[in-house]
């Protein structure tokens, strides 16, 4: 309610305007009015939520492996899971995340502004066989030619690695686990024992034993160093000559699992780390949609 302040000058609300001193001025400002959301987009808003909540740990796991991302890598993600999430035929508050087809995702860049296309003319093929196992090749790689950072003058020379992680991670029952993690020598710094050959063949095959119904991200990224005083490795680079991405992405069907669990058995399959907690409001964002729903269901009648 709006009162007379001393100047003899309206201050306050009065319908849908406010009256406010700005200045030693009396100014008036009209209320946005109030939109009325349709029960559909209502539940668009849950949903677009579900999806910028899922996208989250994948942020924060990139942001352990690479060093430059864009910006704007919320937006894109979102807009990548959101159409995952659109394909699954459940209805809206009833979906299990677990059940997406990720392949939207292969070929996912974290960093547009040094593009795989530019950075490392030698990429690398990734293939997924069905008990699970990944194979990464590299055909006929000379990184002096096809890596153009180790073309520059920089003293000492430096060497480069691909870093390959393999990440699953579980929407219901909110648990993430790191798989594997590998870094892959191209070009090895200067004094550092053991050369490369000139060109030779990139072959990585990774079998882990996997959890049932989860998806997993294959993160690759190439990174570039030089050893310091004690022959440790020392990152160098540049936003613009750091790509970093998604190799593949799939999801663990029964049949994958079932062969997986059967042929991984040995120390050696079993997964770089436990299984971690993350947080998210799936549980809640799905409650509020029933909610809706039904909110809506009364108003019909």
């Amino acid at each position: 309610m709006a009162k007379i302040n001393k100047k003899g000058q309206p201050s306050g609300k009065i319908g849908n305007v406010v009256y406010r001193e700005l200045n030693n001025k009396s100014i008036m400002q009209r209320m946005p009015t109030k939109v009325k959301q349709t029960t559909n987009t209502q539940i668009a808003a849950q949903e677009f939520g579900i999806s910028s909540n899922a996208t989250k740990i994948i942020r924060q796991i990139a942001s352990l492996l690479f060093e430059y991302i864009d910006p704007y890598i919320s937006g894109r993600l979102n807009a990548i899971m959101q159409k995952c999430i659109s394909q699954i035929p459940e209805a809206a508050g009833h979906k299990n995340l677990n059940h997406i087809d990720p392949s939207p995702f292969i070929g996912f860049q974290f960093n547009p502004d040094a593009a795989f296309e530019k950075t490392f003319q030698a990429f690398p093929h990734c293939i997924i066989q069905q008990d699970g196992s990944v194979e990464i090749t590299i055909q006929a790689i000379t990184p002096k030619k096809d890596i153009p950072f180790l073309q520059r003058d920089i003293n000492p020379d430096p060497g480069a690695f691909l870093r390959v992680a393999l990440v699953s991670i579980d929407y219901a029952h909110e648990e993430y686990q790191i798989l594997a993690h590998e870094e892959i020598v191209l070009a090895k710094a200067k004094m550092e024992n053991e050369p490369l050959p000139d060109t030779f063949d990139v072959q990585w095959k990774c079998l882990k034993k996997t959890p049932r119904e989860a998806v997993v991200f294959v993160y690759f990224s190439l990174h570039y160093y030089q050893l310091d005083w004690l022959e440790h490795r020392k990152i160098i680079g540049e936003k613009t000559m750091n790509p970093a991405g998604f190799l593949h992405a799939f999801a663990v069907n029964e049949e994958m699992y079932t062969q997986n669990h059967a042929v991984a058995i040995g120390p050696e399959h079993q997964p770089l780390r436990e299984a971690e907690w993350f947080y998210t409001i799936l549980s809640a964002k799905k409650i509020e949609i029933d909610r809706i729903k039904t909110n809506a269901g009364k108003k019909k009648k």
